[in-house]
């Protein structure tokens, strides 16, 4: 269901025509004309769930509309339309497939909606709307009209590259370490509107304010004072009819009409007639146009916080000042009451969920709430951290103290009550808060049907705090008789609590999230049976609901890290323990088959014998019911599918784990215990010894090519990886030759670790008169703790043993010293007292062996580092080597990894990081004050997404691999409508589903529509994520692809090279997708006849590949055929015999297919060279090109759509079949299309996996030789099958 925020602002209808947001799966379009009280009107599309109030805000930003905001919307038969309905109400006078006339009626003002009108215009005069002329498809509808191809390769030399420049040939490894990139090419340049014209001096309310009570009898509201540009001061009054103009002036109050009687329902016609200036440039300010993408101009959800930016003049804004004055923290003034976020939150969910339209009303509905609280929560827990907000408990412990505001709980995630005094303190406080919303995130999506409530929750990362918002339980502050404590154990010194008929419903959740019933015994010797973890809290509320709090730990713990005092949060992650279920499911389904298998062939074989001995003197009878034979096979197919279906599901609902093993809790069952802690070791070693290895095969292979921190441990939680195996993954990565993937898990390992050491300095940031003014701001803490850790001596480096060793030994003194181990003061600035002076850091006195004293300073390089290398060794258990240097390319990745962790936004400008250190002098400060911009917070949400359209993607993805491409584009149409309706296009899923869409156009030749296609996923991620996010990068890779395949090099170019910024912006010059992009770089020079920059490309990025993959590679080898290539187009043959012969000798060591395909070139590349030589042929007749080979292969889709399923897809792929609404769709389709392309393009029609779903990967239980061989054969042809396709097509373009 459209939402008119979806529609474009300030669109051209003289032009572009009415606003169309897109096909709406089983809405009505209804097609509005509105009319101003000026006459002109304003074309709107809208769907019958559409509110006026969306519709009146979309009036607001379309210029013929904006000023006019106090109205009544009639329709052509005199009904008013009430503002707070849906249109669905006024189906009477709204018809479908005519246009529906509305009117806006000038209304009556009154003092709130005065005070709006004056806002509106003055947001009008800094900030106007424009006119949009709207582009879907600007690349080709700009070339396509020039019928010459030459005057597009033209172009290809004057597009930006964004600060990649074209490397220098030669210098081998150590040239593409140290090379430069230009971060002024950071921020995109738009196309530029003309500067907005001053059209006034001020607009004040005037100190005449209030209006004396016998003027507001006569119906004033407010005055104003207005300065034109022509130097005068005109004194407006505002009453309930309009704006005119008083007698009044600063000496005299004069509340008459001026003797020019000017009166106007709105201030800008007032203004008009009033200033002749003003009438002027207001027409100009108005009739602004803009080329936009309708992408470009939606309102994105939320804000995306960029970590660079360029320093923009502080401009002077009315509005912004006084929002800043009168700040209410999040709290909707307008609307006169407080926002009941809980109450609007469990009503969503308590909405009905049977048919696909009321799930998109369920989820459409729910989004909404929870970005609105989004937004108040964000603000509120700044102001929080800020101290602008109050504590509820004054008079407690300040480390307990908790926020109530705008009926939102804050909390700091501190562990105020010494809770977990003895287990981590704050540390684990702190990671709780992670969990918790993992936890609600992982219940929402088993999609259980129970009715227990999860409360909104988020986290708010800021200046160091973390703060945890939630919505509140109704009556819980208000004693036990609104609200009761009914299961679980609110402290640990407190009893357990278990309720029957709460129980009940923990059984439906446990099921479903696999937890296994349990049996402990409290403090008191009481018995209880849980079917969750203690410190889940059960409560009914004053409102008779259910609710659950604190779902830490719904999830087993981790068997490698058994030690609770040590890693009390080490917690297996819910995609590992689906990947093990399944697994393990489909092993005992397998083995109860091959028994059963077995059992009924000895059977068979006995009751032969038997019937051949009684029957051999019996003539056989011919059969009289063969019909009913063949009638009875698809009965009892469908009796074979059912039985593997429940089968399936009784193997899964078997397989439960027990909570709280390896906790503290003593067990009723010791037996059970050592039972269930098997169970769990055999998970954990699942994750070692086969999840671990897989992920790292994928990484060894590039099918998955981790970019940055933020993609790397994505990838690694997407498969059941947690974090604090980075240590493993690094010792892996360098066992297994893969300097890239260790370089990345390092350096995610020293950001993770410096930025809770900065958090904790930020933290400790608060005024202090005896101290500097360099220490207690938090600009200056900012700039010296990124001058030590990214300086000279990052890494360490520069700093000898007896240094480090004495840095270690200081921080031991300063650990001692402080108040318990774990408890720091993470208190708001505003809120806290220092309590330790800088006398105790005085005392601490280390010295070195060469006796002098050792640093005590905090943010000194020696005790920084160390206190980094420790958090190391302590969180991922890795011991680093304690001095490394880094290059300033790797030193750039990790400042961009910091900043966007930490929440730190710099200016966008070049630094240098090469600094030298003399002897005896302090090094060169790489950070100003002025580069610390300001910071912003760290949202951490619960993931909300649509599980329709999540099912529809994913049958369009494995319809993709299986080459059904017009059923898959039926698919993922499908779940796009699905998201556009729940959504809008402002999300992830719908970028996602953008991106898929373009294959598909793709391969289906449509190159136009995948352009089109892939421009919306590339700006739906841009709003959402930021410009230089990796999924950004990717996104622009592929855009070149489609726009070099259309015929358009130099846009492909302007794609690949920002894509090529991207990718070393955040991983480094040394990369494989660095290598990739700059072999794309080279194909669009070569292809523009722009050989020699093109091969200087195709140097870089073999010495790229040598450095990460090694020398014995089938991308080296394919950067030297490249080469080679280059070469012969620029006449010469013998460089291009030598790359090739090296090419083909890779080839030759890996024995690699393309063998003989060098073998051609090779002949091609000597007969050329012969020919020039002898002089039987001239430089320009010889055909450079070979004349049957592709010579190039563009390598930028090997990430975008996998040939083969991955362990999370066929796991998704058996739940989705388990599903009963999948089977019944997938039965109607079989009895229908039963033919061998309904078969090859439709999912497969078990509703159970059998033994051919085991994936590929080593998930599955053993499979028998011949299952295994079979299976070989099948993913070899589909391979060898999607190659030649893709092999055709690249001949092809």
């Amino acid at each position: 269901m459209a939402t008119t925020s979806e529609k474009p602002r300030g669109e051209d209808k003289t032009s572009e025509g009415p606003v169309r947001p897109g096909n709406f799966l089983g809405m009505s379009r209804i097609m509005l004309q509105v009319e101003n009280p000026l006459g002109k009107s304003v074309q709107i599309e809208a769907t019958q769930s559409d509110c006026v109030m969306d519709i009146r805000q979309f009036l607001l930003e379309t210029p013929e509309c904006c000023y006019f905001t106090c109205y009544q919307l009639i329709h052509e038969s005199g009904k008013h339309i009430n503002d707070f309905a849906e249109i669905d109400e006024y189906r009477d006078i709204l018809k479908e497939g005519k246009t529906n006339n509305l009117k806006m009626t000038p209304a009556f003002y009154d003092e709130r909606t005065a005070r709006t009108h004056v806002r509106r215009v003055r947001e009008i005069i800094v900030n106007p709307p424009v006119h949009i002329t709207q582009r879907s498809n600007p690349y080709i509808s700009e070339d396509a009209a020039d019928p010459k191809r030459k005057n597009s390769k033209k172009s290809a030399d004057s597009v930006s590259t964004g600060g990649i420049s074209t490397p220098a040939t030669g210098g081998g490894l150590m040239a593409v370490l140290h090379s430069k990139l230009d971060i002024n090419g950071y921020a995109v340049e738009e196309e530029k509107l003309d500067k907005v014209p001053e059209v006034v001096r001020n607009i004040n309310f005037s100190a005449w304010n209030p209006p004396p009570g016998n003027r507001q009898l006569r119906g004033d509201l407010l005055y104003l004072e207005v300065y034109t540009l022509e130097g005068n001061t005109l004194h407006v009054t505002c009453s309930v009819t309009g704006f005119f103009l008083n007698s009044s002036t600063r000496e005299m109050f004069d509340p008459r009409p001026a003797k020019t009687d000017y009166k106007s329902h709105t201030l800008v016609e007032l203004l008009k007639r009033a200033s002749h200036g003003f009438s002027s440039k207001f027409s100009r300010l108005m009739n602004r146009r803009v080329t936009r993408h309708p992408f470009q101009i939606i309102a994105a959800p939320y804000e995306t916080y960029e970590w660079l930016q360029r320093p923009k003049p502080h401009a002077y804004d009315w509005n912004r000042a006084e929002d800043t004055l009168l700040s209410t923290y999040g709290m909707e003034g307008a609307r006169g009451v407080l926002r009941d976020w809980n109450e609007e939150y469990q009503c969503c969910r308590e909405m009905p969920q049977t048919n696909l339209l009321e799930r998109i009303l369920y989820n459409r509905t729910k989004y909404r709430v929870y970005l609105d609280f989004r937004d108040a929560a964000t603000k509120g827990a700044m102001a929080v951290v800020d101290g602008n907000i109050p504590p509820v408990n004054p008079m407690d412990e300040e480390r307990s103290w908790v926020y109530l505001y705008n009926k939102i709980f804050f909390s700091l995630t501190i562990d105020g009550r010494d809770t977990y005094k003895n287990i981590g303190g704050d540390r684990v406080s702190h990671c709780n808060a992670s969990h918790d919303i993992l936890g609600i995130t992982t219940l929402e999506r088993s999609g259980v049907d129970i009715k227990l409530r999860t409360l909104a929750t988020l986290a708010v990362d800021y200046r160091g705090h973390r703060v945890l918002a939630q919505s509140i339980i109704p009556g819980i502050f208000h004693g036990d008789q609104d609200s009761s404590h009914v299961y679980g154990a609110m402290e640990t010194s407190e009893t357990i609590k278990a309720d029957p008929d709460f129980h009940k419903e923990m059984q439906k959740a446990a099921e479903k999230l696999h937890i296994k019933e349990h049996t402990l015994i409290d403090i008191k010797g009481n018995k209880v049976t849980l079917a969750g973890c203690v410190e889940t809290k059960g409560i009914i509320g004053s409102d008779r609901r259910k609710y659950l709090l604190d779902l830490t730990r719904i999830f087993p713990r981790d068997a490698n890290f058994p030690e609770y005092k040590d890693y009390p949060t080490a917690l297996l992650r819910p995609e590992l323990i689906d990947q093990y279920v399944c697994r393990k499911a489909l092993g005992e389904i397998v083995t109860k088959r091959h028994s059963d298998q077995q059992k009924e062939e000895a059977q068979k074989s006995t009751k032969t014998e038997e019937e051949t001995t009684k029957n051999d003197k019996v003539e056989p009878k011919p059969s009289t019911n063969s019909k009913a034979d063949l009638g009875a096979t698809p009965e009892k197919a469908k009796e074979n599918k059912n039985k593997q279906s429940s089968d399936y599901s009784k193997e899964l609902s078997k397989i439960r784990f027990n909570v709280d093993i390896y906790t503290d809790w003593k067990h009723a069952d010791a037996k059970q215990e050592e039972e269930d802690k098997k169970e769990i070791q055999i998970a954990s070693q699942f994750l070692l010894q086969r999840v671990q290895g897989l992920v790292l095969g994928n990484f060894r292979s590039l099918r998955d090519s981790p970019v940055d921190g933020e993609s790397l441990t994505k990838m690694m939680h997407t498969n059941g990886i947690n974090v604090r195996y980075l240590g493993t993954m690094t010792s892996l990565a360098i066992s297994n030759r893969m300097p890239h993937v260790a370089q990345l898990c390092v350096q995610e390992m020293l950001v993770r670790s410096a930025k809770h050491v900065l958090n904790g300095m930020l933290r400790d940031v608060k005024p202090d008169l005896a101290e500097s003014q360099s220490t207690w701001f938090l600009a200056p803490c900012i700039v010296r703790f990124l001058n030590s850790f990214l300086g000279p001596f990052c890494g360490g480096h520069g700093l000898d043993k007896d240094q480090l060793e004495a840095a270690e030994k200081v921080l031991e003194l300063i650990e001692k010293g402080e108040v318990g181990e774990g408890q720091k003061k993470q208190l708001p600035r505003s809120k806290r007292r220092r309590k330790k002076s800088k006398k105790s850091d005085q005392s601490i006195v280390v010295r070195m062996p060469n006796g002098r004293k050792a640093p005590t300073d905090p943010l000194h390089p020696n005790n920084l580092w160390m206190a980094i290398h420790r958090l190391v060794r302590q969180k991922y258990r890795c011991k680093l080597a304690l001095s490394t240097e880094f290059s300033a390319r790797r030193k750039l990745c990790m400042l961009r990894s910091l900043c966007k962790k930490v929440g730190i936004k710099l200016a966008c400008r070049n630094y240098n990081f090469d600094v030298e250190v003399k002897q005896g002098e302090e090094p060169k400060q790489i950070f100003k004050i002025d580069d610390v911009i300001g910071l912003f917070p760290i949202v951490k949400t619960i993931q909300l997404f649509s599980k329709d359209a999540d099912d529809f993607m994913h049958q369009g993805k494995m319809l993709i691999s299986r080459g059904g491409v017009q059923l898959a584009y039926a698919k993922l149409t499908e779940a796009q409508n699905i998201i556009h309706q729940t959504y809008g296009p402002m999300h992830e899923q719908a970028a996602r589903c953008y991106s898929l869409l373009a294959m598909v156009c793709y391969r289906a030749q449509d190159i136009v529509q995948a352009v089109e296609m892939q421009q919306k996923a590339l700006l739906v991620y841009k709003r959402i994520l930021g410009e230089d996010h990796h999924q950004v990068a990717y996104a622009h890779q592929t855009m070149s692809l489609f726009l070099h395949s259309a015929g358009q090099p130099a846009h492909a170019l302007k794609h690949i090279t920002r894509a090529l910024f991207l990718f070393e912006l955040m991983c480094g010059p040394v990369h494989p997708d660095v290598g990739a992009a700059h072999i794309n770089i080279a194909m669009i020079y070569q292809d523009t006849a722009k050989v020699p920059k093109g091969l200087a490309h195709l140097q870089r990025a073999k010495e790229v590949f040598k450095a990460v993959l090694g020398g014995n590679h089938p991308q080296v080898a394919l950067c030297d055929h490249t080469i080679a290539v280059a070469h012969s187009l620029m006449g010469n043959f013998r460089e291009a015999i030598n790359s090739e012969k090296i090419a083909k000798q890779i080839y030759d060591n890996l024995k690699h297919p393309r063998r003989q395909e060098c073998v051609q070139w090779l002949q091609w590349f000597t007969k050329n060279a012969v020919d020039l030589e002898k002089g039987s042929k001239k430089k320009g007749q010889v055909n450079l090109v070979h004349p049957t080979l592709s010579p190039f292969v563009w390598i930028s889709l090997q990430k975008l759509l996998p040939l083969t399923p991955r362990t999370s897809d066929l796991v998704k792929l058996i739940r989705l079949k388990s599903k009963s609404a999948m089977r019944t769709q997938v039965s109607e389709a079989t009895a229908t299309q039963g033919d061998n392309k309904a078969k090859a393009d439709t999912p497969r029609e078990n509703n159970s996996p059998s033994e051919n779903d085991a994936p590929s990967g080593g998930t599955a239980e053993p499979l028998t030789k011949s299952q295994k061989k079979r299976l070989k054969r099948k993913l070899q042809k589909q391979r060898q099958k999607a190659a030649r396709e893709e092999g055709t097509k690249e001949a092809s373009n």
